[in-house]
């Protein structure tokens, strides 16, 4: 028995250099057991299939770990669809190609070019109309696409009246921004886990004072440092509409994506809090519609 292990691999690594990065990946995740190589590169030739797409009609794997082993490939965080414990609202990690996100991407391009491009800028606040606006899920999708591209990427949770987007991603609601403005824990954000290169600074401790640690120097030191340490840093406020909160973040980092609900959000108060905006000296970069 101790002879043929050797044997066995010498093998099996012959085999994976006839099914190229899939297939290794394939193996490698313990998805196609060695054994059955042969048979899934007989039934490719034979049906003229991607390698993929035999193991897929063989029936041992299925569309959705090639999927995911595709991603791998590509460094591109999707998601598993079984077994997740991700909220479905998060598109991108679930439904990368689907044409709401292809939107979503150009967004980010626009980003890029636009914002990001400048070393020098790394925060941006995204800044809901209204209630109505969404702009949690808007923003957790936004930060996805981001980290899909390679960059390390923060979202941070500034609603300290009522933090949610750990919910999004099944992360605990433990000590967080509000926790580390008052001077009770150090920053700690969490790897938003099985996406890659995206974590979450979450709200913290309900806050009796929001507008209090919003405007103390902990705040622009604390953004400082984390700028340093990431290529994008996306903020999630409260609704302009409810409380200057907002007002607050978006004038720290002297610019803001806003965000209003497709039909729904009325012009007048989009209007009006584009201006609240502009008179505290924020640069807008535009208006997301969420739907």
């Amino acid at each position: 028995m101790t002879e043929l292990a050797p044997k066995l691999d010498i093998e099996v690594s012959e085999i994976l250099t006839k099914v190229g990065q899939m297939g290794r990946v394939l193996v490698e995740s313990g998805k196609i057991k060695p054994h059955d190589l042969e048979r899934v590169i007989r039934f490719q030739k034979s049906r003229g299939l991607r390698f993929g797409e035999a193991a897929i009609s063989l029936g041992l794997v299925t569309q959705e770990d090639v999927k995911a082993a595709l991603a791998q490939q590509f460094s591109y965080s999707v998601a598993p669809l079984s077994n997740s414990q991700l909220s479905p609202s998060l598109t991108a990690a679930f439904y990368p190609q689907s044409r709401r996100m292809e939107a979503l991407r150009g967004l980010r391009s626009e980003l890029m070019l636009r914002y990001f491009d400048d070393p020098a800028q790394r925060v941006l606040p995204i800044v809901g109309v209204d209630r109505e606006a969404a702009s949690g899920e808007l923003v957790a999708n936004l930060a996805i696409v981001f980290s899909q591209l390679g960059a390390n990427t923060l979202l941070i949770d500034g609603n300290l009246r009522q933090p949610s987007l750990h919910r999004l991603f099944a992360l605990p609601d433990g000590q967080g921004l509000s926790d580390v403005l008052a001077g009770r824990a150090a920053p700690a954000p969490k790897l938003c886990a099985p996406l890659q290169s995206l974590w979450l600074l979450n709200g913290g401790t309900v806050a009796p004072n929001p507008q209090e640690l919003l405007s103390h120097r902990r705040y622009r030191t604390l953004m400082t440092t984390l700028a340093n340490n990431f290529d994008v840093v996306l903020v999630h406020t409260p609704p302009l509409k409810e409380n200057r909160d907002a007002q607050l973040i978006a004038a720290r980092a002297g610019a803001a994506l806003m965000v209003a609900k497709e039909n729904v959000t009325p012009l007048k108060a989009l209007e009006a809090a584009s201006r609240h905006l502009q008179e505290v000296g924020v640069s807008l970069m535009g208006v997301a519609l969420s739907q």
